[in-house]
């Protein structure tokens, strides 16, 4: 867990380190893409979306960052993730109209690109502060990494063209809350062992609801019994993406392969914890 925690705070130090320089976030594209949209009342519409992933590419210039704000919080609102209003239509030859983003519980759609399936869904943020959550007013569309007893939702960052980090959140199927566990506000960073440590913890109960067994199982065995990846782990991934990406030839199935090589490496650290809730709580 110590290594997890240093990559993380490396990873804040690198923000802010660019924040004078131009920072690229990778995101998508602006044409129209078939999906479903799953509404709050249980109803679904079949067309198309347009101007949910983008613009493909979003420059954050000067110094965006402040050191009151989290910093999955100020990604969130540099990325747009809080769509208030969402475009669709039927087919190609219909006019568009505008679906309130609060009518939404889940989108579905085909990137023809990638030829793949991608999911997001509409979620409401909390956080961990001292142990507790805490409800804010971020609700915003994620996308999902891996859907299971505790799901996980997140995105990738880029600067400068290369890749920096995965931020994930947790999410109990049951609602639609989510909670990311290694949030911190920059002004942390001097005490970030400890207060990340007590975020995970708390994290993770809150999202497997009222579970004792399972709660005392983080309080006296998550660290001594989730392994966790070293430098030379990710030395080694790195590597293999490297190798791998030559497989390919467009530029974007080239990132897909290298985002996709991310996820399951960092995936694997919340591996232990939810295969123990299952053990434990269903």
């Amino acid at each position: 867990m110590k290594n997890r925690i240093l990559l993380f705070i490396g990873l804040l130090l690198l923000i802010q380190k660019t924040q004078s320089q131009n920072l690229k976030i990778t995101l998508g594209k602006t044409d129209f893409d078939n999906a479903s949209l799953l509404l709050t009342n249980g109803k679904t519409l079949i067309g198309e979306v347009q101007d949910f992933n983008s613009p493909s590419t979003i420059e954050i210039i000067g110094n965006p960052f402040s050191f009151t704000m989290s910093a999955t919080e100020e990604l969130e609102k540099d990325l747009n993730l809080n769509r208030k209003q969402i475009k669709f239509r039927k087919s190609k030859d219909d006019q568009y109209q505008l679906i309130p983003a609060d009518s939404i519980d889940t989108i579905n759609f085909f990137d023809n690109e990638l030829n793949k399936n991608l999911e997001f869904r509409r979620l409401q943020i909390v956080r961990s502060i001292n142990g507790k959550i805490n409800e804010t007013k971020r609700t915003i569309f994620l996308p999902v990494f891996k859907k299971d007893s505790i799901n996980l939702y997140g995105y990738h960052l880029y600067s400068n063209g290369q890749y920096a980090t995965t931020i994930f959140y947790l999410n109990n199927p049951k609602d639609n809350f989510a909670v990311a566990p290694y949030d911190m506000r920059f002004n942390e960073i001097f005490s970030a062992r400890k207060k990340l440590i007590e975020r995970i913890i708390s994290s993770y109960k809150f999202v497997s609801g009222n579970c004792p067994t399972f709660h005392d199982w983080l309080d006296k065995k998550f660290y001594s019994q989730t392994n966790e990846s070293n430098r030379e782990d990710y030395k080694k991934l790195q590597k293999e993406i490297k190798k791998g990406k030559k497989d390919f030839k467009s530029k974007e199935e080239k990132l897909e392969f290298e985002r996709e090589k991310w996820t399951e490496f960092y995936v694997k650290t919340f591996t232990p914890a939810i295969k123990k809730y299952k053990e434990l709580c269903n």
